[in-house]
Order: C-alpha cells, then sequence, then structure tokens
C-alpha cells in the first residue's frame, strides 16, 4: 500500500508539472514571449509527444509571423501531430483542460487550415516547380494540393519544352504520368522525336525511325518519306547498276514494278538484237522478261526464213514460247506466191514441174507477196476515201484485228500503213511491227522506206529523221530530205543542202543548190544548177563540176552526160552519155537509154 501510494503521488506531481507547463508555455505564447513559450511546449512534448495541446501550441509558434523562428513546415509539422488526436472528449478532464487554454478541434483544424493556406500562398508567391512540388511534398490539404498539383504540372511542363529535347518530355511524362499536359505532351514528344530523328532528310534517317519505333505516331509519314527519299536516291544516281540494286534489295517497295520497267528501258534502249538478248540474259526475274522475249523473237525472226527460226531455236533453247517458235519455223518452209484468177486473188504453192496448188482460197480484191512471213490483203472494194488493208499469215489468219487504209509489205519486220483518206492526200503514216502495234504513230503527212536504219518523215511540210524505235531522233525541221546513205543524209534549209550524220550535225561546212545521195563514197552535186561534179565524203570535189548531169556511181563506175555537137549536124548539140571511173577519166559511151533519176524533191505519196 505504500508504494502505490507513492506512485500515485508521483503520477499526480508529473501530471502537474505538465499542466503548468503547458499553462504557462500558452501565457508566454499569447504574450509574445517565444523564448520561453518555445522552453516549455517543447518540455511539455518531450514528456507527451502525442499532446494535442502542446503539439497545437508549437503549430501557432512556428506560424506566427513575427516570430524569427517562424516556419510553416515545423508548423505544419506539429499541427499534423495534434491533428491526430482528434477529436477531443470536452467530458473528459484533460479535454476540459485544453477547452480552458483554447485548444479544441475547431481551433486545431482551424490553424490546419491556414498553415497549409500560408504555404500554398508562399508557393504561389515563389512560382516555381520547386515551390509547388515542396508544398505538395509537405502539405496535406486536399483542395489546395489539387492547385499545387495542377500548377506543378503546368511548371514541368513549360520546363520541358523548355529544354526542347525528347528527353526532357519523355522525363516529364515518366515523372507526371497524371498530369492533363501529358496528352499534348506526348503529341509533342512524338512529333519532336520524329523531328529529330529524321532531321538529315535521307532515305536512313526515315529507316531508322521506321525500325526504331514501329507504333510511332509517324510512322506512316517516315515510310512514305523512306520510301521517296530511297527512290530518289537511286533516281539521281541514275545508274543500271543502281536500279539492279534496288530492285534487288526493295522489292516491297511502291515503285519496284517501275524501277523494273526503267531498267528494262535502259537495257533494251538500242531496240535491236543484242538489247533484248542482254536483257533476257541477265534479269530473268525482271516483270518484263517475257515482253522481252516477245521483242527479241521479233526482232531475231523478222525475215521469217526457217533458217532463222533454227538458229533462234538453237541458241535460245530456253524461249517460253516453243510452240510458237515451231509453228512459225513449219511456216517458214512454205513459199506461197499471189496467185490472179479473174478479178480475184489467192495464194499457191509451186508443186512439181510448174504446176500450182492453191493453199490460201482466191477470194481477195489485192493481195500483196509474203515477206516476213505476213502478207497484205484486201477483200472489199475501196471507196471514195477508204480502203481496208490488213495483214494475214500464211494459215489465211489475221495477224492482228487492225486495218489500214494503206499498207505497205513488210521489211525486217516493220511496215508503213496509213489511216484515213489516202486517195485525196488526207492519209497520215505511221509504222507499225508484226504484232500491228505502232513503233510510230500515225501522224505524219509521209514516211519514206527505211533507209539505214531512219525513216524520212514529213509533218506540217517540214520532214526530218524518226529512228526504228520510233523517237524523232533528228528534228523535224527541214524544207526537204533525202534518205541516209552510207551514214549521211542530204538535208535542205533556206533553199540549201547539205549533209548531215545521223547525230543530226552537219557533216561539213559545204552548200549546194542540188544534190544526189552518196553512193560508192561519192555524191553527185552542183552548187550552180547547172553543172555536176562528185564529192567525197569530207565534202572535197574529186571530180569537179562540168557535167550537165550524172548519175550516181555503182561498183566503181558512174555515168555522166555532156553537151557536144551533134556529129550529124553540128548546128546542133546533143547530151552524150560517158562511163566514167572516179579519177574522172572517160571510159566509154553509153549509148543505153538514159535511166528516170531519183527524185532529189519530196516523193509522193
Amino acid at each position: 500500500m505504500k508504494i502505490f501510494a507513492v506512485i500515485s503521488i508521483t503520477f499526480l506531481f508529473h501530471t502537474a508539472i505538465f499542466a503548468g507547463d503547458v499553462d504557462r508555455a500558452f501565457k508566454y505564447l499569447n504574450a509574445g514571449d517565444y523564448p520561453n513559450a518555445l522552453k516549455f511546449l517543447k518540455e511539455a512534448v518531450a514528456d507527451e509527444p502525442n499532446n494535442a495541446a502542446a503539439n497545437y501550441g508549437l503549430a501557432k509558434f512556428y506560424s506566427y509571423k513575427d516570430n524569427k523562428a517562424y516556419n510553416l513546415d515545423s508548423a505544419n509539422v506539429y499541427i499534423l501531430r495534434a491533428l491526430k488526436r482528434l477529436p477531443i472528449n470536452p467530458e473528459e478532464k484533460e479535454g476540459k483542460k485544453f477547452l480552458a487554454l483554447g485548444v479544441r478541434d475547431y481551433t486545431i483544424q482551424a490553424l490546419y487550415k491556414t498553415i497549409n493556406f500560408e504555404a500554398y500562398a508562399k508557393a504561389e508567391r515563389e512560382n516555381t516547380l520547386e515551390s509547388y512540388q515542396h508544398f505538395l511534398n509537405v502539405y496535406t490539404d486536399t483542395i489546395m494540393r489539387e492547385q499545387a498539383l495542377n500548377f506543378r504540372n503546368q511548371k514541368a511542363y513549360m520546363r520541358a519544352l523548355s529544354l526542347k529535347t525528347v528527353q526532357a518530355l519523355e522525363e516529364f511524362m515518366k515523372q507526371y504520368p497524371e498530369a492533363e499536359q501529358v496528352k499534348e505532351a506526348k503529341e509533342r514528344y512524338e512529333k519532336m522525336l520524329y523531328d529529330e530523328t529524321t532531321a538529315d532528310k535521307t532515305y536512313q534517317a526515315y529507316k531508322k525511325y521506321i525500325d526504331t519505333y514501329p507504333t510511332g505516331k509517324f510512322f506512316s509519314e517516315a515510310k512514305l518519306n523512306y520510301e521517296e527519299t530511297l527512290l530518289n536516291y537511286y533516281l539521281q544516281k541514275n545508274s543500271l547498276t543502281g536500279y539492279k540494286e534496288f530492285v534487288d534489295l526493295y522489292k516491297d517497295h511502291p515503285a519496284n514494278a517501275a524501277i523494273q520497267d526503267t531498267i528494262y528501258k535502259l537495257v533494251t534502249a538500242k531496240g535491236n538484237v543484242d538489247a533484248y538478248k542482254l536483257f533476257v540474259r541477265n534479269y530473268t526475274n525482271n516483270r518484263n522478261i517475257n515482253v522481252a522475249w516477245k521483242q527479241l523473237y521479233i526482232l531475231y525472226t523478222a525475215e521469217a526464213a526457217p533458217e532463222v527460226y533454227e538458229k533462234f531455236k538453237t541458241e535460245f533453247n530456253d524461249y517460253p514460247y516453243k510452240d510458237e517458235l515451231i509453228a512459225d519455223a513449219n511456216l517458214a518452209t512454205i513459199d506461197l506466191q499471189p496467185l490472179k484468177v479473174g478479178n480475184k486473188f489467192g495464194y499457191a504453192q509451186k508443186q512439181g514441174n510448174d504446176s500450182l496448188s492453191i493453199v490460201i482460197d482466191v477470194a481477195y480484191e489485192e493481195a500483196g507477196p509474203f515477206s516476213c512471213g505476213i502478207a497484205v490483203v484486201r477483200n472489199t472494194e475501196c471507196t471514195d476515201n477508204k480502203c481496208e488493208f490488213f495483214y494475214i499469215d500464211k494459215n489465211n489468219k489475221k495477224v492482228f484485228d487492225a486495218v489500214f487504209n494503206y499498207a505497205t509489205d513488210f521489211y525486217r519486220g516493220l511496215a508503213i500503213v496509213g489511216v484515213g483518206n489516202c486517195e485525196e492526200d488526207e492519209c497520215k503514216y505511221g509504222v507499225i511491227d508484226k504484232r500491228g502495234k505502232y513503233v510510230l504513230q500515225p501522224v505524219y503527212d509521209f514516211i519514206d522506206d527505211p533507209s539505214e536504219g531512219f525513216y524520212v518523215a514529213e509533218k506540217n511540210d517540214r520532214m526530218g529523221f524518226i529512228n526504228l524505235k520510233g523517237e524523232e531522233e533528228i528534228s523535224i525541221k527541214y524544207e526537204n530530205a533525202l534518205p541516209f546513205k552510207q551514214g549521211l543524209a542530204a538535208v535542205q534549209l533556206s533553199g540549201n543542202w547539205f549533209f548531215i550524220d545521223n547525230t543530226g550535225a552537219q557533216k561539213f561546212i559545204n552548200r549546194f543548190t542540188d544534190v544526189s545521195s552518196f553512193s560508192d563514197s561519192l555524191c553527185a552535186v552542183t552548187q550552180d544548177g547547172l553543172t555536176w561534179g562528185y564529192i567525197d565524203m569530207s565534202g572535197n570535189f574529186v571530180i569537179q563540176p562540168q557535167y550537165e548531169s550524172a548519175e550516181d556511181f555503182v561498183n566503181g563506175f558512174g555515168v555522166i552526160s555532156k553537151k557536144e555537137k551533134d556529129p550529124k549536124n553540128k548546128n546542133f548539140f546533143i547530151s552524150q552519155r560517158y562511163k566514167i571511173d572516179k579519177a574522172g577519166k572517160i571510159l566509154e559511151k553509153v549509148t543505153a537509154p538514159k535511166p528516170t533519176p531519183a527524185t532529189k524533191k519530196k516523193r509522193g505519196k
């Protein structure tokens, strides 16, 4: 019993000390004696850390602005401790004591609000990312935290933007995933990421983006730019090697087919057998391979002779259309000639001794000879302004459906055709191949037979030269033109004739009043329109102008005419023709009739 009495006395003693400390602390606090107030409040908290009144008192102590120890963070620490003791029961002895000191639920909550409000106001005055973050780290008022959070996020976003880096935006989104600015930040991040990755605008840069960011917002744009810049890179290189590399490496590129076409065009640009042979041997995976085979076949077998088909079969045993080759080779062995019976034409084959066997019925109004394996025919009468010519093979089948108002025999796989009213000189001429496809569109007023790889063509009263691919290789600008012979062609401008090579360049400066074409390395020309001589291929006279007329040299000899006195009547002159050599030496008189000279003017249609 004595021990209990001692414990009771001790407890009462400490309670009395505590009560006295808090009372005095509040008196000093209210009197503005902050040092003493702090002393007694600290002692009270040391004795009882969870004492609501002591913690409240310390919160007030640190929240007074005239206190040199003013510190809202410290005030917040103690007010939060006080809040933990709520609610205070005013019926209990401790509660009554708290009420006597002015400490109750309301005053604690009010001070809590005030401390948070002032802390937020301070953060707002500083208006920095750090100030708002500090508030969020320390203070707990829900409403003010929401405001601080919004401003913190704004400040953080603005700072990230100011750094102008992908990393800054990425860090913002990771650190503040709930910020309302994240959506905008994501868009800016995607754009900045795209711009940075593709800054040099090369196909490698775009490729890096689509490989690294397959789900990136600008993936589609990057893919399009990649395809475009990659294509431009190879187009600028403009080399066959580069195009082949492109086709092999980028099979899924949308321009792959177009580049394959470009390769085909480049390799076969010359349009000859060697060009197509090169293509079918080296570009077997090109999408134009079958077209190339057809073109090679047409060119190679243009003459449609049996030995040509056999040679083709031997050289190209991988030709994909063997049935066609065998059929054409068999037809080539059949010699068919046009046969006229009454007013109709058909085709017959010679049998035995001069006997003929009709192979194609006599049913055509007009029929030409077979050349290059096909023949031009007409089975209806011509009207005043229209004929209908078409082509058949030796099976009497149409080679193609097209019909023409004018048509020539095929030569080396090509034929000149006309459409329109050819009888009234309103025809337009073009050139077709053995498939009936236009190598040269029918837009010309006249096309001469091909010579040395060129057609002489006329359009709008001007003449020029077109190659066998249908390209106007030498401008249609001349008043007149003769076909190429021995690599040179005579053309006329402003009434003067001169010579050009197959590039269109003038060969030598000499100009003439009239000319022939080169034959046997010499050409008959006149500079005054009266006397003719011969020039060599450099434009120099090797036989001076002295003749009334001059015909082409053939096999080392030419025929000229000179005006001489008639030996039977000295008062008259005759034109005597002589055979001369290339030195101009007269070898013998020519008594045969003078041939009709080849015109040097525009040929009629």
